[in-house]
């Protein structure tokens, strides 16, 4: 008789858990939902509206085509609300604690890496919220210093790998936006997580600039923006952190 009352209680014990496992996952899903849809629709109206003035140098006066419709609401409102429901899913994997400060993160990178790439500048106003978010990330470092030194070594990275190419290729080769987004992504990331993603940029604009070059659609000496690599390469750490850790673990143990 007892070894039936314990059976029984196991077996109730594990359908609550199976029912409970279900629930959270349907919160999940909605909540990735409501968070995509919110992000997709807020991030075109956004960029759409923002003085054009933040999409200049400090010295231009914006041309009239800078106003109006930058994106085009069809078909990207539906294609981004897609992507950012799938990025939060993602993001939750890794706790509420994280996927909050995360979306809002991934948010204004795409703001960056569209504004550099149709512009080819990166606004003050989105590096400095970029920065803010760091906040958000202080419960997932050891010591808050860890995230000062990621800054550091993110800007001075960028300022070195600029200076290298002033001096060889004669002109300026890296824009300070492209430091000051640097900074503010290693002060979220920490030193480990900017160095991924310092790796990650250099890997894939080489990549992709060497194909347009063997292609023709870029020319030898033609400007080409960094901001969407180091947004792109930003967004997918944050989104595979778990998984780059291990990786970074792996390689240095070994």
């Amino acid at each position: 008789m007892l070894v039936w009352v314990n059976a029984f209680f196991v077996r109730m014990e594990k359908e609550v858990l199976k029912r409970v496992d279900t629930i959270t996952i349907l919160i999940q899903i909605s909540v990735s939902i409501a968070a995509g849809i919110l992000a997709g629709f807020s991030a075109v109206y956004t960029f759409n509206r923002i003085p054009a003035k933040w999409l200049c140098d400090y010295d231009q006066t914006p041309p009239r085509e800078m106003w109006g419709e930058r994106i085009k609401a069809r078909p990207w409102t539906v294609v981004l609300i897609l992507v950012f429901t799938a990025a939060s899913l993602k993001l939750l994997a890794q706790g509420v604690l994280f996927a909050v400060p995360g979306i809002i993160t991934l948010w204004l990178l795409l703001l960056i890496g569209v504004a550099d790439r149709k512009y080819k500048i990166i606004p003050d106003q989105f590096a400095i919220a970029l920065a803010v978010t760091a906040f958000g990330y202080i419960p997932f470092h050891e010591a808050y210093w860890f995230q000062l030194i990621g800054a550091l070594v993110g800007g001075g990275s960028i300022l070195l790998l600029g200076g290298i190419g002033t001096f060889l290729f004669r002109k300026e080769a890296m824009g300070f936006g492209d430091v000051k987004l640097f900074t503010a992504i290693g002060l979220l990331a920490g030193m480990e997580g900017v160095t991924v993603i310092l790796i990650l940029t250099i890997f894939s604009s080489a990549f992709v600039f060497g194909i347009g070059l063997i292609s023709g659609r870029i020319k030898i000496g033609e400007e080409q923006p960094l901001g969407p690599f180091i947004a792109a390469s930003a967004s997918l750490y944050l989104l595979f952190r778990p998984e780059f850790s291990v990786l970074a673990d792996f390689y240095i143990h070994h």
